[in-house]
């Protein structure tokens, strides 16, 4: 099942069912985000913000998928996806951070001395020729060879035999564990002196844990809406802790680099000043957001209520009791008892945010 905004636009997220195997689930998924990035390509290419803006979601929610049925990719495909899939990111996302830390510098400078104001406009034309040599990049990306390669990879993925004949309703949860292993480790990292690294690769599994909740929406109930609603509120507070990190870190380096008029590096002095008391305000409300959302168990909610649904998927059904005696039509089917044995037993395994993680499965943090 997908969902759209209008009736000529692609799917912006698919819904995987839990009747299906893991091969078929992860199959469509994959082809799903092939799919999107073709989709966005052409209209990427010609340089237009939104576009760009798509085709590095639909580079993130991919890479998600790959993380998600990591387990029954064969190595080579995996290695060749968990290379290639940030590559595009990165360069989407460099073109997509000029637009963003143009749109900050415009807004902050509302904030400082007046007769600054106008000294201003050479950052801006340096951030609009950045952008066009990092969109030139990615043209040139998207025309290469590696990535048409890459294309035909996901169009046709390798995908094992062992494990992959399982239902997806049955293993969700545990599909689901690493990425909230992942930003559960990270999230504990989180301090006033933490580097901004961490912050962001934070940012990178909240967002990846949230694709992959999307994915499996067919298993959740009313604690997975509420899971996806907070975690959608903790990415957008890191991204915006992130955009403000990005800026300070380029005015910075046009400071030190350009050679502009002394009037545009008092602007940028003053900008980084102003930027600077904009991102400890937000580092503060990220660490604040997230120590909520951990104190909440919501991730060990959502994945009980994930294997919950889950069982009862996998149950066949059954016909129901004949009325013809009463002693028989008094008592309880087969799937009513099946029911209760499932809400009544141990949910042992449970993972909360708080357990200890398994060695990360994916180093690489460029998106």
């Amino acid at each position: 099942m997908v969902e759209a905004s209008r009736s000529d636009a692609p799917p912006r997220r698919l819904t995987l069912s839990p009747g299906e195997t893991v091969a078929d689930a992860a199959r469509k998924a994959i082809a799903f985000g092939a799919e999107s990035l073709l989709w966005h390509q052409n209209a990427a290419e010609s340089g237009d913000e939104e576009p760009l803006h798509q085709l590095r979601v639909a580079s993130r929610r991919l890479r998600a998928s790959i993380e998600l049925f990591s387990n029954v990719i064969y190595a080579a495909q995996l290695k060749l996806y968990r290379r290639d899939i940030p590559w595009l990111g990165a360069q989407a996302g460099a073109v997509r951070e000029c637009d963003v830390t143009s749109a900050l510098i415009g807004a902050r400078a509302a904030k400082v001395d007046p007769d600054l104001k106008a000294a201003i406009a050479p950052m801006v034309a340096a951030l609009d020729q950045r952008r066009k040599s990092e969109h030139a990049k990615l043209y040139d990306l998207l025309a290469s060879k590696r990535y048409r390669n890459l294309i035909a990879k996901l169009s046709r993925p390798a995908i094992r035999k062992i494990g992959s004949d399982r239902m997806l309703g049955g293993v969700a949860a545990q599909l689901i564990r690493p990425a909230t292993h992942s930003a559960a480790r990270l999230g504990k990292k989180l301090s006033d002196d933490a580097p901004t690294l961490v912050f962001h690769k934070l940012r990178v599994r909240i967002k990846r844990l949230r694709y992959e909740l999307e994915m499996i929406a067919s298993l959740g109930g009313k604690r997975h809406k509420k899971t996806l609603a907070r975690l959608e509120a903790l990415q957008e507070l890191l991204g915006l802790y992130h955009d403000v990190t990005v800026a300070s870190a380029w005015l910075l380096s046009y400071a030190e680099t350009s050679a502009a008029p002394p009037r545009t590096m008092l602007a940028a002095g003053a900008l980084i000043q102003s930027l600077d008391s904009r991102e400890s305000k937000l580092r503060r409300r990220c660490m604040r957001a997230w120590r909520r959302f951990e104190r909440s168990d919501a991730m060990r909610d959502t994945l009980a209520e994930i294997r919950s649904a889950g069982r009862l998927s996998l149950m066949p059904v059954s016909s129901p009791a004949p009325v013809a005696e009463k002693s028989e039509s008094d008592a309880p089917n087969q799937s009513q008892i099946a029911r209760r044995e499932i809400e009544d037993a141990p949910q042992s395994n449970h993972n909360s945010m708080n357990s200890q993680s398994a060695t990360e499965t994916n180093p690489t943090e460029t998106i």
